[in-house]
């Protein structure tokens, strides 16, 4: 996440024409996002870990959490929903970290953004993901993890592309 944020800043400030920045980047854990940041948000970067070949609790959590806050009612008794997301359009991302995988984490959160209508700004099969390739013990899954230098290279640009999606 802090490569992240560094690339869409550094793009922002490429961007502006007298040095200031123009993008206001607001960083929160999953844990801690509401349904107010979810919903002023102009566009997403999700970063998170894959866990047992899936998202993370904290992050499923936030998305079972804000999901339905996305969408307006039409008043229709036929369509609960009516498909009206507030957030249609607006750019995402996602970086997944994982062990060895990572492809099922990125499916399963490409298709709650699907479902808030967002705009893919990455083709599904180029989604960021990066491995740390360790075998899976128990030992070096519990240990803090590091991004290798090419992977916070890959989120420093991804951050970077999100801004400038945003900006331009």
């Amino acid at each position: 996440a802090d490569a992240c944020e560094r690339g869409a800043n550094d793009t922002a400030r490429e961007l502006a024409d007298d040095g200031a920045t123009l993008l206001a980047v607001v960083r929160r854990r999953a844990a801690d996002a509401t349904k107010e940041d979810l919903l002023t948000s102009d566009g997403f970067l999700f970063c998170s870990p894959e866990n047992l070949a899936s998202t993370s609790g904290e992050m499923l959590e936030f998305f079972h959490r804000t999901y339905y806050s996305a969408f307006l009612s039409t008043g229709s008794s036929c369509d609960d929903n009516d498909h009206n997301s507030v957030l249609a359009g607006r750019p995402y991302a996602l970086a997944i970290a994982a062990g060895s995988d990572g492809t099922s984490a990125a499916r399963q959160q490409h298709r709650i953004c699907r479902g808030w209508r967002l705009r893919r700004i990455v083709p599904e099969e180029d989604t960021l993901i990066v491995q740390n390739g360790q075998p899976q013990t128990a030992r070096l899954i519990l240990q803090p993890k590091t991004l290798p230098v090419d992977g916070v290279q890959r989120c420093s640009e991804l951050g970077g592309l999100i801004a400038a999606h945003l900006l331009l």
